[in-house]
């Protein structure tokens, strides 16, 4: 993977090496630490990883369009921030291989991370845990500048100024808003469908019941 970008301060490979290993058992470890009686939601979990990560190299080429971020939305609502973060470090490594791995990778966990650490207290579904789209939409505008700000700090260096940085972030709002774009498409078009993947491994008897409210698209 290489280490070298312009986003951000550049890295060795050997530091990059360090950094991946680090995160990696992180992930790790928050995916095997104990945290329900009842874990049904390790494989619907990791094949959102995989839907994830394939979706944001496909829409690589539309400048920051990508659904991780309501995905990590769905995923601290639905499973709590300590999975939340363990999906967001997974996605994030498997898309940055094929997409670019740098510095700025650990900003945009730190980013993603924060989005699914937020939807855990600000949870997008409701008490009998189905997906509200009204929640779901206002979540999909307030979950942008926290990722946003976040990751534009991976650019800050011994040379940056406050000037410096506050225009980056002007130049960057249009960016912003294709985010929202982004984040609102993906959440209208395939927010329920999502919930439902992550409901795969529920019990039969739960999914019946969710159907018969018209919860899920699927």
């Amino acid at each position: 993977m290489s280490a070298i970008g312009t986003h951000g301060p550049t890295v060795s490979p050997a530091v990059m090496l360090l950094l991946n290993v680090a995160l990696f058992s992180v992930a790790i470890w928050l995916l095997v630490k104990p945290q329900y009686k009842n874990e049904t939601w390790l494989w619907p979990l990791l094949m959102f990883v995989g839907l994830a990560a394939g979706g944001r190299v496909a829409l690589g080429f539309i400048p920051n369009v990508m659904p991780v971020t309501i995905m990590a939305l769905l995923v601290g609502s639905k499973f709590g921030a300590q999975r939340g973060i363990a999906f967001v470090i997974l996605v994030t490594l498997l898309s940055n291989a094929v997409l670019g791995h740098g510095w700025w990778s650990l900003f945009q966990i730190l980013g993603w991370g924060s989005v699914a650490v937020v939807a855990s207290g600000i949870r997008v579904h409701d008490d009998e845990n189905r997906l509200s789209m009204n929640r779901l939409t206002v979540a999909s505008l307030w979950s942008v500048p926290i990722f946003s700000i976040i990751v534009s700090l991976s650019i800050i260096d011994s040379g940056m100024t406050v000037t410096g940085f506050g225009i980056y972030l002007i130049n960057g709002v249009l960016f912003d808003v294709l985010h929202v774009l982004g984040n609102v498409f993906f959440a209208m078009w395939f927010g329920h469908w999502f919930d439902r993947l992550l409901d795969m491994n529920q019990p039969q008897q739960h999914l019946v019941q969710e159907e018969n409210e018209h919860v899920s698209t699927f």
